[in-house]
């Protein structure tokens, strides 16, 4: 496994990263094609903030992404009688999971904290060792100190400047359309660090 180049010090916890001893985030820069994708458990909030800014179909290249059944209850509205409405996040789902792109697994045992999908999802991605997909950041960082590699959206958007798929101008343009939906702890770290990405680059802006 390579090592990541993004500038996340792995020594603390932080919304960006954590203390865990487990595979660090990889260079994709070097070999876009070359490196196996990590598992990650996803969660609600991550798909369904990622479904609104529009990089949900960015993901498949970087992961392999699990989800346990509260996920996609809170994701898929399964009662007709609450509302005849299907929502985006909902469609996109069941394309990807009619497509396969989306695979179903369970955890042993779910977290006792937060809600049932949080609780799914953590538990999962601790289970298996895996990334967890999430946003909320409140257990975001409960995940953390459990020594899970969380990616939050804003981290994700990093990853893809960082890998060369979206420019300098796209990445800060989908940081600003996440500022009502996400915690502003997360956006901070994100855009400080594209800067220090486009710095890095000599300032061509990519």
């Amino acid at each position: 496994m390579v090592s990541s180049s993004l500038p996340f010090n792995q020594s603390t916890i932080s919304p960006f990263n954590c203390s865990s001893t487990r595979e660090k985030p990889y260079n994709r820069r070097s070999d876009p094609r070359g490196l196996k994708k990590q598992n990650a458990s996803l969660e609600t909030s991550f798909w369904n903030i990622g479904t609104r800014v529009g990089v949900i179909p960015y993901l498949f290249e970087f992961f392999e992404v699990y989800y346990c059944h509260p996920v996609e209850e809170e994701i898929v509205n399964t009662d007709p009688s609450a509302t005849p409405l299907i929502y985006p996040q909902a469609m996109l789902f069941n394309v990807f999971k009619e497509d396969g792109r989306v695979y179903h697994t369970e955890p042993k045992k779910p977290l006792g904290l937060f809600g049932k999908g949080e609780a799914g999802a953590i538990a999962l991605a601790y289970e298996q060792g895996w990334d967890l997909l999430i946003n909320d950041f409140r257990p975001l960082v409960h995940a953390q100190g459990l020594g899970i590699r969380c990616i939050s959206v804003p981290h994700f958007v990093v990853m893809l400047y960082e890998s060369e798929r979206i420019s300098k101008e796209a990445t800060l343009g989908y940081l600003n359309r996440l500022t009502p939906v996400t915690s502003p702890a997360l956006l901070t770290k994100a855009r400080a660090v594209v800067e220090k990405l486009a710095k890095q680059e000599g300032g061509k802006g990519r």
